[in-house]
């Protein structure tokens, strides 16, 4: 009973696993456009989480699975993402952060004023 228990307790529910697969992909396209490289593997992604390492195996499974990634063998035995792995994990990088790209108070949103000068501001800036 005892062995049946802790396995029980250490594999994560439906929503933890989920919850897994949108941090690891958002740390593979963050890696992998910070210029660190496109393969993937637990000990590269471990220190980025707060999951042991057989959570991120579970994890990269299911996302080969989903079709975010797949197996690659050589130079490095690892993962990459796919076309759409690719595209998957940038949207989720892109509304994950989207609140920390908002213009500050007193910033222009639209991006158009230079120093305070609003003069060549477009419809979308709200301060001029």
């Amino acid at each position: 009973m005892g062995k049946q228990a802790n396995q029980a307790v250490s594999t994560p529910g439906a929503l933890q696993r989920l919850v897994n697969r949108e941090d690891i992909l958002q740390i593979c396209y963050w890696y992998q456009g910070e210029g660190l490289g496109d393969i993937y593997n637990t000990k590269i992604l471990q220190p980025f989480l707060n999951y042991d390492e057989a959570l991120i195996e579970i994890a990269l499974n299911e996302l080969i699975c989903d079709g975010y990634l797949e197996t690659v063998l050589a130079p490095t035995q690892g993962y990459r993402f796919t076309e759409i792995g690719k595209k998957e994990a940038g949207r989720q990088f892109a509304d994950s952060f989207a609140d920390f790209q908002k213009a500050g108070h007193g910033e222009c949103a639209a991006g158009c004023c230079d120093d305070g000068d609003h003069s060549q501001c477009g419809d979308d800036c709200l301060l001029h």
